[in-house]
């Protein structure tokens, strides 16, 4: 195969060492690296890129003739397309990673290079190729096997047994075509009772405040940034859940997170479980000295039955998407749940004095 080596850096080019304009009509990016294109999604060789750069030099690469070893994707094309069409169903694909994956499939199944001409990454076990390595996103799936292994003697158990076992996987959607065609091509290939991908659960991008995350451009908040506020690790949970992108691109702002912060954990649920256990762990004539009581007479109470109707009906909703891995949706759900505990409250008089009163006019 052919492949852009550097002649002032004097190397062949790892495909995030080259960049240049996509090939794909209409995307108009030119900025695309040697393996994909962020903008349009599009998986490509570093030779497709049209005027491509050595992102350590700048200079033009040149193109050489070297010897690489292949996964035959069309060979594998009917078992995948089997698998993908049960799955997809049977494991509620999100429909980003439907449609990516039904892209690739359109565009028609090419055999895809799975080794480099690389100084780092996990060796090519085979005497011809010592001198390369594995293709990252070969390998990378691989080690989630690998991973188990090292954990367990027994991890066949997990990895072998789709009989019994349901794989979950989650990701930004430039990363599905790893993970719907090539590593469940690689496991099918193998003709071996593999467990693979049930259900795979894909984000849209995620921006920061006016523009997008860059590490290396130094925007966005990471980790290490996250932990430096000090701000508590459930609230950052709690914010990049409920600001999960999706079905779309969603925007990471300061504002919106201490308005997520101030509006839904503090004054919806942080207010609920506040007055529910503060008025349960007060002393005997103003609460309940930290014991729950029975309450024989709830069902009869308009407002509790009314409750536990709401509830149920919500806890059923809540349990479907997070069977269906919406999880947005899923804590909407549970915040919602919440807010009907504080109105219960509220119309029910459980507030200042009033609070001992009314419950136990409700519970007999």
């Amino acid at each position: 195969m052919q492949q852009l080596y550097c002649e002032s850096c004097q190397r062949f080019l790892a495909d995030r060492f080259v960049v240049g304009s996509c090939p794909t009509e209409g995307c108009y990016n030119d900025f695309a690296r040697g393996d994909q294109c962020e903008k349009c999604g599009k998986l490509l060789n570093s030779t497709d890129l049209v005027d491509p750069k050595c992102k350590v030099c700048g200079v033009t690469p040149c193109v050489r003739d070297t010897d690489h070893l292949f996964l035959e994707l069309p060979q594998l094309r009917e078992k995948l397309e089997k698998y993908i069409d049960e799955t997809s169903v049977a494991g509620s694909w999100s429909q980003n990673a439907i449609h990516i994956t039904d892209s690739w499939l359109k565009e028609g199944l090419k055999p895809r290079c799975i080794t480099r001409d690389l100084k780092w990454g996990v060796p090519v076990p085979h005497e011809k190729y010592k001198d390369k390595v594995f293709y990252v996103w070969f390998d990378a799936p691989i080690g989630y096997i690998s991973i188990t292994a090292c954990y367990t003697p027994e991890w066949e158990k997990w990895w072998k047994n789709p009989e019994n076992v349901e794989l979950y996987q989650f990701m930004g959607k430039d990363n599905v075509p790893f993970h719907t065609v090539m590593f469940p091509s690689a496991l099918l290939g193998t003709g071996e009772n593999w467990t693979l991908m049930k259900t795979i659960s894909v984000t849209e991008y995620l921006k920061y405040e006016s523009g997008k995350f860059s590490k290396t451009r130094g925007i966005g908040v990471f980790g290490n940034d996250a932990k430096a506020t000090n701000i508590p690790a459930d609230v950052w949970r709690y914010y990049l859940l409920s600001n999960r992108p999706e079905a779309s691109d969603a925007v990471f702002t300061w504002t919106d997170l201490q308005a997520k912060f101030n509006n839904e954990l503090i004054n919806n649920l942080g207010n609920f479980v506040n007055r529910v256990l503060s008025f349960i762990a007060k002393p005997e004539g103003a609460g309940y000295s930290s014991i729950i009581p029975d309450a024989p007479n709830a069902d009869s109470h308009p407002l509790s039955q009314s409750l536990a109707e709401t509830v149920g009906k919500l806890v059923e909703q809540y349990i479907d998407a997070m069977d269906k891995v919406k999880l947005k949706q899923g804590l909407k759900i549970a915040m919602a749940i919440s807010s009907e505990g504080n109105a219960y409250l509220q119309e029910s008089g459980y507030t200042g004095e009033s609070v001992l009163e009314a419950l136990q006019t409700r519970c007999g």
